[in-house]
């Protein structure tokens, strides 16, 4: 009888820890296709002399009315490899206190570890990519994951290139903040008479200052990372436009000014 309440409680806390994953990534895809409403109405609204509008209301009211379903599908993907990665660890901290420690298993664990991871991350920018496709397209998600996989695919050297410098800046921005503010907050602890009176030990508050700064600076820098995705695919999506109309709308003065270089010289790849 023990057994089976154990049994119960160890399944009310999977279900608990799947609940928590997936209301986590459903939060953050709504902030993700705000972002995309919101980059993608800048760049179809923006002409050659005047810049687009950022709406971020249309965003809100497009993912709570129309594509809160693929919103909830690609959480709950990722929801689902959350709560394998958390199962995955608990056995393993299991087997390690059985004392089946060798190297086969470690190799095995390790291997396992690193498929999770890859799927992880796999999972998270085919999302991205799916809820960019979802915002310009307006089909499922299930659809919008294929056409963004062959999209990338396609165009595999523009999405290295943008994903490559993106997540170096992103990683340069989160480490300058982190830093930036990590200085500060030990001069402000080691300097002020008050603050050295009250802090024996500066190293403790200045480890807390990086960790927290950086994770806000991930916050913020996401936000970097998804605009520079969605212009992307907005760019392709704009020349496939451009090709489908038939006629020579690459020299179209109805795009940001940013961009009218960009595809005009897209136009010889086109052709």
């Amino acid at each position: 009888m023990n057994l089976d309440g154990k049994d119960d409680l160890k399944w009310q806390i999977a279900v608990s820890v799947f609940a928590f994953f997936w209301v986590v990534e459903l939060l953050t895809a709504l902030f993700d296709y705000v972002i995309i409403v919101g980059v993608a109405s800048w760049y179809f609204t923006s002409t050659h002399s005047k810049p687009g509008r950022f709406s971020v209301m249309r965003g809100l009211w497009w993912s709570i009315r129309y594509n809160l379903g693929s919103l909830a599908l690609g959480s709950f993907l990722l929801a689902v490899i959350w709560t394998l990665r958390v199962i995955f660890e608990y056995i393993e901290s299991k087997v390690k206190t059985l004392g089946e420690n060798n190297q086969m298993m470690n190799c095995v664990r390790n291997g396992i570890r690193c498929c999770l991871d890859c799927c992880h991350r796999f999972i998270k920018f085919l999302n991205h990519n799916a809820y960019i496709q979802v915002c310009l397209t307006g089909n499922n998600f299930c659809s919008s994951a294929m056409a963004a996989f062959i999209l990338a695919l396609k165009n595999s050297g523009s999405f290295m290139i943008t994903n490559g410098i993106g997540g170096l800046i992103s990683f340069l921005g989160k480490m300058t903040i982190a830093c930036s503010n990590t200085v500060i907050g030990y001069i402000i602890c080691t300097q002020i008479d008050s603050m050295k009176e009250m802090i024996q030990v500066p190293f403790a508050p200045a480890v807390l200052i990086f960790l927290l700064s950086y994770l806000m600076a991930s916050i913020f820098m996401q936000v970097y990372s998804i605009t520079s995705l969605t212009i992307l695919q907005c760019l392709y999506a704009d020349v496939d436009l451009c090709i489908q109309d038939g006629t020579d709308q690459f020299s179209s003065q109805q795009r940001p000014r940013e961009m009218i270089g960009i595809v005009a010289r897209l136009r010889k790849d086109a052709n």
